[in-house]
């Protein structure tokens, strides 16, 4: 199943919880949204992506804007 939006790809069946991978300019994006105080209800309606999704990208902030630099 393709999807219409760019900024995330995701894959499953009926029936199943879909699975969003959002490409690294998007998850930048997450990080300078939470830094400006954004909730994490927000990130997470924006980007369709879970609250956990949403975590792991704060725990890994430092190594993805190292990766980055």
């Amino acid at each position: 199943m393709a999807s219409k939006d760019p900024k995330v790809s995701k894959q499953g069946t009926a029936g199943e919880r879909k699975h969003v991978t959002l490409m690294i300019p998007y998850t930048l994006k997450v990080i300078r949204m939470l830094e400006t105080g954004k909730s994490c209800i927000v990130v997470m309606a924006s980007y369709s992506i879970g609250s956990s999704a949403v975590n792991y990208i704060k725990k890994q902030e430092d190594q993805l804007q190292l990766c980055l630099a």
